[in-house]
């Protein structure tokens, strides 16, 4: 249920308090496909509400019927009582101004990350840093909401945390572009937040307990070298895997005497397409129907137990809305040696001594398509994108091979991965950095601006002329008699319990016993739990209805 809001912080400076925006499409998907972006923040919620040393989560939401998609994905987490709290984003503002919360974060680089630097400027009395995520960069409806910053700034204390250095220069490329733009026209450069690397994590506890023997039995590759690839079967935005087929039927062609018999195991969502089976069809055209397998819609709890039944990683990605690559860090929790195209977030991830990285190369001019981008629909734009990159195929047929005949090699680089992800990648560490990043961010400089929204809608002056003028505060009005036999007679929508209850009503029906000036009635509601804006909403609402009338 929505929460009341809680006195002020007493922690001034301290890190207690995080607020979250929790709409749809941030942790929960509303019954939509799952994606990575999704499922990766839903993770690194989990992560604060267990590991952090946060007194209380605040989520904020849009409306009452999010409340249940997001009670359904935090309820397993058994978390402490009282550290996950409920509040809609109409009491934002006024949680900012009671310095209530200590840091607002959005995961996000940009959509409402924007208007949470706005609101913070206007209603803050402290600094609250505003943080937000890197996730997908390649969409060019979000490249475009980076303009906003040039009305919209950010402050000393606000970041975006890039997962991967590749993300962070692309980031900062994006900014640069604008400002280019913006110094053509004779205009400022952007207020733009600090850019920290912090990577996304894994439950490396979870990841590394999967029951080898029995999945692979279940599989029937008891005695192969099984080359897993764990993403979603979509070429417009993940890989193509058709190349990976081309690249293993090589493997298994050319295999030494007595080398282990290869195993090409895909795993993923189906992501609405007919992908997979075009793979099975190719797998036959190719010869390798026998050594390939396919895992469709596995549930998430089957994933240790796939991680476990391999010995190899592969993941040669393609696309450019790949920025970190959460896949290859589970496998390296799992403790599996990693062949991965160089490109993107891997670049960090999979170090020489975890694993080999086949070189990708953009063959293509961009340029022009460039252009017609933001016109097209995301998925095809993605598809032309992946499809003029070229994970080179001789030297991922070499890199597959040179891990099937070495078996101490694979265990060597599949040990090194487990260290690594365990000291780089598990949430504990993870959350740490995060930490230190929200303290670091809390001490610089931030005065309270107190402006107006800059790309705000102004409702009173772009619609006022569309009903009579408001009555004036002058106006004489006195509670109206309640129809019999309809209980209390007025109905108080769950959407406006974010602003009043029933119990606020009966109180403005007691003030207004005897008739009263709209402007004193106002006033002898307001309290520093309902600020004025919030009682003239209430009053208004009280006259539509009838719960209020005017004298004469």
């Amino acid at each position: 249920m929505i929460e009341p809001v809680p006195p002020a912080s007493k922690g001034a400076g301290g890190l207690s308090r995080l607020g979250t925006l929790a709409v749809p499409g941030t942790y929960t998907t509303g019954g939509g496909p799952l994606v990575g972006r999704t499922v990766a923040n839903a993770q690194w919620l989990r992560a604060l509400a267990l590991h952090s040393s946060l007194d209380e989560l605040v989520f904020f939401i849009g409306e009452a019927a999010d409340v249940p998609a997001l009670e359904a994905l935090v309820g397993p987490w058994k978390v402490p009582d009282g550290r996950l709290v409920i509040h809609h984003v109409l009491q934002l503002p006024q949680l900012l101004a009671q310095g209530t919360l200590d840091v607002l974060h959005h995961p996000a680089h940009v959509e409402r990350l924007f208007d949470l630097f706005a609101l913070r400027d206007r209603y803050a009395t402290r600094a609250v840093p505003v943080t937000g995520q890197t996730h997908s960069l390649s969409y060019p409806r979000l490249f475009q909401e980076t303009a906003r910053l040039a009305f919209l700034g950010a402050s000393a204390t606000d970041a975006i945390f890039c997962s991967s250095t590749a993300g962070q220069l692309a980031l900062s490329k994006g900014y640069d572009a604008v400002d280019a733009a913006l110094a053509a026209r004779g205009a400022s450069p952007l207020l733009r937040p600090a850019l920290p690397v912090v990577p996304l994590g894994v439950d490396c506890a979870a990841l590394g307990h999967g029951d080898r023997a029995a999945t692979r039995a279940a599989l029937g590759v008891d005695d192969a070298c099984v080359f897993l690839c764990l993403a979603r079967f979509t070429e417009a935005d993940k890989l193509d895997l058709f190349p990976l087929l081309r690249a293993f039927a090589d493997v298994v062609r050319t295999r030494p005497s007595g080398a282990q018999r290869p195993h090409l195991l895909l795993a993923g969502a189906r992501q609405g397409t007919k992908t997979p089976e075009m793979v099975e069809l190719w797998a036959k055209a190719l010869g390798i129907a026998p050594h390939v397998s396919l895992r469709v819609d596995f549930p998430d709890h089957d994933k240790p137990h796939l991680l476990a039944a391999a010995d190899v990683f592969v993941s040669p990605v393609d696309n450019v809305q790949e920025t970190f690559g959460q896949s290859v860090v589970e496998a390296m929790a799992a403790g599996l040696p990693a062949v991965v195209s160089d490109f993107d977030g891997y670049r960090d991830t999979v170090t020489e001594d975890v694993g080999l990285r086949v070189p990708a190369r953009l063959n293509a001019d961009w340029s022009e398509l460039s252009h017609v981008a933001p016109l097209l629909y995301e998925r095809p734009l993605h598809l032309l994108l992946g499809q003029s990159v070229e994970v080179e195929h001789d030297a991922l047929v070499r890199a597959l091979s040179a891990l099937l005949v070495d078996r101490p090699r694979r265990e060597a680089l599949g040990k090194a991965a487990a260290a690594r992800a365990k000291t780089t990648y598990d949430w504990p560490v993870v959350v740490r950095q995060l930490e230190v990043e929200w303290r670091r961010l809390q001490g610089q400089p931030f005065s309270p601006s107190g402006a107006a929204h800059a790309l705000r809608l102004d409702f009173p002056q772009t619609f006022g002329h569309f009903g009579a003028s408001a009555r004036g505060d002058a106006t004489l009005v006195v509670r109206g008699d309640l129809p019999p036999g309809a209980g209390r007679g007025y109905v108080v929508y769950p959407e406006l319990k974010a602003l009043f209850d029933e119990g606020d009503v009966e109180r403005l029906r007691a003030t207004a016993a005897q008739p009263v000036a709209l402007g004193e009635l106002t006033r002898a509601l307001v309290s520093p739990d309902r600020p004025e804006w919030m009682t003239r909403q209430l009053v208004a609402w009280a006259l539509k209805h009838g719960v209020l009338r005017p004298v004469g």
